[in-house]
């Protein structure tokens, strides 16, 4: 009996889940209709017709140059272009090299110090030429202390140079030659005493007679004056001092040490003989310093 009564309530379960089916397609059927019956819906009236599309609107923007870094002025780059990074030993900091080029000068500080000539230490007596004739010569002698040019012979004393001339002569050197004949060179020579010492110094009139290191003429910026220094010595200039390291007659140069309490270190430079530069041609004529002597005299003739 429960059977059957359990059949009942599904086969009226079935019946129901019908009709909703039925109503439900009758429903769609009738939307489906009014689809097709609407206005200007033709699949088949006419062909397909493409339409234009408007251009996009394109706007240009220019970036604006890379600014400078926290670093420095230099420390500039553009995107994807780092910069190029070296090292300065000199002044022991790193630097950049900009993506465009930009002109950096680099202002050296003066040395303050010009090196005029370099001049041998000559003795304080030369020799410079002779007089007279056979049996009678006598010397021609330059005093380096006054500057006065003094004659004499064998015996002939220098009180103020402390100097006697033990002997003098003139003779003639014959100079052979294969391709010519023979010639003949006169040179006068003069043997001189230290009277303190007892030292003898032989002179010749061919060449000076230098007794040491050569002195650096130096002069200043600013200054008029020349300061003749060995290497060794030093002077000073308000806070700088400067140290002569060497001297050299040929080619002549000096190297000088600059030192001061506002350098960080020492500045070491060689010096070579400042040498005028003449005006142009079409320029108005300055006036111009001499040019220095040769570090080296030439020899006296007689």
């Amino acid at each position: 009996m429960a059977a059957k009564f359990q059949d009942k309530i599904l086969f009226g379960a079935a019946l129901l889940l019908l009709l909703a089916s039925a109503g439900w397609m009758a429903l769609q059927r009738s939307q489906l209709s009014k689809l097709h019956d609407a206005d200007g819906i033709n699949p088949t009236s006419s062909e397909y017709v493409p339409a234009g599309i408007d251009a996009p609107t394109v706007s240009t923007t220019t970036w604006p140059s890379a600014a400078a870094q926290s670093s420095g002025a230099e420390w500039v780059y553009d995107v994807f272009t780092p910069p190029e990074i070296y090292y300065n030993g000199s002044t022991k900091k790193f630097s950049v090299t900009p993506p465009t080029f930009v002109p950096v000068v680099v202002k050296e500080e003066p040395f303050g110090l010009v090196l005029m000539q370099v001049k041998p230490d000559a003795f304080r007596l030369q020799l410079v030429g002779y007089i007279g004739s056979e049996g009678d010569y006598r010397g021609t002698f330059e005093n380096a202390l006054s500057g006065e040019t003094v004659i004499g012979r064998a015996g002939k004393t220098f009180p103020d140079l402390g100097l006697k001339v033990k002997s003098f002569q003139v003779k003639r050197n014959a100079i052979e030659s294969k391709d010519s004949m023979t010639t003949y060179d006169t040179e006068a020579t003069a043997v001189v005493v230290d009277t303190k010492t007892g030292d003898e110094v032989s002179l010749t009139n061919k060449s000076r007679r230098l007794s040491g290191a050569p002195f650096a003429v130096l002069k200043v910026d600013g200054s008029a004056d020349n300061v003749q220094l060995r290497a060794g010595e030093t002077f000073q200039v308000g806070t700088v001092t400067y140290a002569v390291v060497s001297v050299t007659p040929e080619p002549p140069s000096a190297e000088v040490r600059k030192e001061s309490p506002d350098l960080k270190e020492p500045i070491s430079k060689i010096l070579t003989p400042f040498v005028p530069v003449a005006p142009l041609a079409d320029s108005p004529a300055e006036p111009q310093a001499p040019t220095p002597a040769p570090s080296i005299p030439f020899p006296f003739g007689t």
